[in-house]
């Protein structure tokens, strides 16, 4: 997300005679109601028949089961009456008599929604990015975005996305639920602007404490700490946080040791690049100076060539026992890996992605391009993803807790089936179907403290579930396709969900829409503190 910002910088004199060019347009549409998403085929109770449950604790199967559902939840579990053997079935719906739609799945899997743990919400995610979320099975989300003062045009702010995540339990809107809400990212100061309270700029302990004292009334649940926080903001934050019963997450600051984050007890640290940073033994004269914005491909060579495979073992062994999750977002280093990939810039997917954003992500893709290769005309990015999926399967095996995310919507991470390239990676790194599963289902319920809410399919859990044609355990790419998801009790049969992504698309390629992302960018205070930084 960061990388965003630092284009918008970039392309500042574009941007502005873009919005000159438009202006007169574009203040007849800024007083437009947004368009909403469509909604539910049905909002009355359920009965989901025959289906075969995919028990994500376990990784057994229970087919053949029905499952009733009641006011957002689970009410019952029972042996099914109705036995279809043809999986080829057509699904099909009726209303019962009492109200409730049955809905016939002839033995088709039903399993708990899938969470993405790393993602940037917008003011105009509810357009952009909350149909792409659905129709993909991504029931929840975890958003490290935050605003310093509420309400700003482009970041979604705490107060937004609880409306929003109310508004869809009441069936009046489609958006994932939002567990867990962030401050905005802490940057040791430059990244605030001058208008506001000087306690953002964290320069002691007091301040600190105003800053936490200060999200906490929004009613945001951690701080989102960011690499050039020093050592002793750092200190002061946890103190400060700690007091407050509220958490810190985020990135490991540069100049903060990994065992000095574990010991404060940062509840989430993101990014494939920790260990990759960590494990070299390389790094100790690089964390000796100064934060460089980007490293050069040389420098990649020789953190790549001095990795300590022991080292690596110990540090995770060390994060298997503390309190610390690690969301990896391998999708952040796949960029720089197929920067020169002609398939990976021409993504089909790019027809969801409004023409800014586009604009900008192939510029970071030119940007990767230029710094990806070593003296021997060596890609080093590919090999820094090579070996950070090595290392996820090395987590995992150490007992490292690991959370699915991908950092939606950073360049080539497209909202909602990101989520699916990203558990593809952790199963060509080796784990197995049902943990990478268990990282975007159960895994985050237990890191959200909601797992006796969510996470599974069971009585009295909340009615978030995906229906699949295939069994998930053999073929993790049906989750790709579902037939239908239960959103917060409400039903999503598959033509909503094919309605949804064309929604998202229309709006991606809406004049209307690309001004207004225009717009709201420039009028945010932080975004133009960006430009000036």
């Amino acid at each position: 997300m960061y990388r965003l910002f630092y284009l918008l910088k970039q392309s500042t004199l574009v941007l502005l005679v873009v919005l000159l060019s438009c202006f007169v347009v574009l203040v007849g549409c800024v007083s437009w109601p947004s368009p909403e998403a469509p909604g539910p085929a049905s909002t009355a109770p359920l009965l989901l028949d025959d289906v075969s449950i995919v028990d994500v604790e376990t990784g057994q199967i229970h087919p053949h089961q029905a499952v009733w559902i009641d006011q957002g939840r689970i009410s019952k579990i029972a042996a099914s009456d109705a036995v279809v053997t043809d999986k080829n079935t057509t699904i099909r719906t009726e209303l019962m008599a009492d109200g409730r739609l049955k809905v016939h799945a002839a033995g088709r899997f039903l399993m708990p929604g899938l969470s993405d743990m790393h993602t940037h919400s917008l003011q105009l995610s509810p357009q952009l990015h909350h149909p792409l979320w659905i129709a993909a099975g991504v029931t929840a989300v975890r958003d490290l975005s935050g605003c310093m003062l509420q309400p700003d045009s482009f970041q979604a702010c705490t107060a937004d996305r609880k409306r929003w995540t109310q508004q869809l339990h009441a069936g009046r809107r489609t958006s994932p639920n939002y567990w867990l809400h962030s401050s905005y990212q802490l940057n040791g100061g430059p990244e605030v602007p001058a208008s506001y309270p000087a306690f953002f700029k964290l320069q002691s302990a007091a301040d600190a404490k105003a800053l936490v004292e200060h999200y906490q009334a929004q009613g945001t649940d951690f701080i989102k700490v960011y690499e050039q926080l020093s050592l002793q903001q750092y200190q002061w934050l946890v103190v400060a946080a700690d007091k407050a019963d509220m958490a810190l997450a985020g990135h490991q600051p540069w100049l903060v040791s990994f065992q000095q984050m574990l010991e404060a007890g940062q509840r989430s640290v993101e990014h494939g690049r920790v260990f990759i940073f960590e494990c070299a033994d390389a790094i100790k004269v690089y964390k000796q100076q100064p934060l460089s914005r980007s490293f050069q491909p040389e420098q990649w060579r020789e953190l790549l060539q001095s990795q300590n495979p022991e080292l690596c073992q110990q540090l995770m062994q060390h994060m298997a026992l503390s309190n610390t999750w690690w969301s990896p977002t391998l999708l952040t280093l796949q960029l720089g890996a197929k920067a020169g990939d002609t398939a990976f810039r021409q993504d089909s997917r790019l027809k969801f992605v409004p023409y800014l954003l586009q604009l900008l992500w192939q510029g970071d893709a030119d940007a990767m391009l230029k710094k990806a290769y070593d003296s021997k005309g060596l890609n080093v990015h590919a090999e820094l993803l090579v070996l950070a999926q090595q290392q996820v399967k090395q987590a995992q095996q150490a007992g490292v807790k690991i959370l699915a995310g991908t950092d939606t919507p950073d360049s080539f991470v497209f909202a909602g089936s990101g989520l699916h390239d990203e558990l593809a990676l952790y199963q060509q790194a080796g784990l197995t179907p049902l943990e990478v599963i268990q990282t975007a289902t159960i895994n985050p319920a237990v890191f959200s403290g909601m797992a006796a809410e969510t996470g599974s399919v069971a009585v009295g859990k909340t009615a978030d579930l995906l229906l699949l044609n295939h069994n998930p355990l053999l073929d993790l790419a049906t989750m790709r396709e579902p037939q239908a998801v239960v959103l917060a009790g409400h039903w999503y049969p598959q033509v909503v969900l094919q309605q949804l992504e064309r929604f998202a698309e229309d709006q991606a390629n809406s004049i209307r829409l690309n001004l207004h992302l225009l717009w709201d960018a420039l009028m945010s205070a932080p975004v133009r503190q960006q430009f000036a930084d």
